[in-house]
């Protein structure tokens, strides 16, 4: 069965993803079979610095929650780091509202607290803002350069007890928005970042949405 489409983050300009109910399912699911387009090691990613994002956004509802992902108990990751796009940034616990959609911090990268944490043998989902909020233009969004991280990219992962853990990025990915496999679990350690990627699109005359999602993966090195 096809799994659900992506919809819009709260407050995130159609960068975030909205589960289908079997969203967080068990680590032995096999995800369904995705097509997805591989970034060359020599693309020039599109610019993603126009427009920026609306003050408010209209978060749309599903219709089922998602079951939670079977996870052992471990650290929180806390802090982010990629040093070849001078990233250091806080990582925040996002869950879910009321309406089942994904809870985003405006200016700090989510880290999605149904995947898994550093450590598990697991996917660890964060994900993140490409564009300044209008309100707020003087702060950078903390993904508006990921897709310059090239494959080979160290990234570390910081947990809430001190421990570094290191990751190497092997490939990006752009997908369509109903392509949410990527943030399932895998049965394997691997840091999965979410962005925005591709033209822009005005939703209902006050939204911006973008095409394209991309889908950035780090392995353990």
């Amino acid at each position: 069965m096809r799994l659900c489409v992506f919809v819009l983050l709260a407050l995130l300009a159609g960068c975030g993803l909205v589960p289908p109910a079997t969203l967080m399912r068990s680590a032995a699911t096999s995800p369904a079979p995705v097509t997805a387009i591989p970034v060359p090691a020599t693309a020039t990613p599109r610019p993603v610095t126009a427009t920026p994002v609306p003050a408010t956004v209209t978060p749309v509802p599903v219709t089922a929650t998602p079951a939670p992902a079977a996870r052992r108990d471990g650290e929180a990751p806390v802090r982010l780091m990629i040093p070849v796009i001078e990233l250091d940034q806080k990582l925040v616990p996002v869950g879910l509202d009321r309406n089942g959609v994904p809870v985003v911090p405006k200016h700090d990268v989510g880290w999605y607290n149904l995947s898994a944490t550093p450590g598990q043998g697991e996917n660890v989902v964060l994900w993140g803002h490409v564009l300044r909020f209008r309100n707020a233009p003087h702060i950078p969004a903390p993904f508006a350069r990921l897709n310059e991280a090239p494959v080979g990219a160290r990234i570390t992962l910081y947990t809430a007890d001190g421990a570094e853990h290191a990751y190497v990025v092997t490939q990006q990915v752009w997908v369509t928005p109903d392509q949410v496999e990527y943030i399932l679990p895998t049965g394997r350690e691997q840091v999965t970042m979410v962005s925005c990627i591709g033209d822009k699109v005005i939703v209902n005359g006050a939204t911006v949405d973008m095409t394209h999602r991309l889908i950035t993966i780090a392995e353990p090195r």
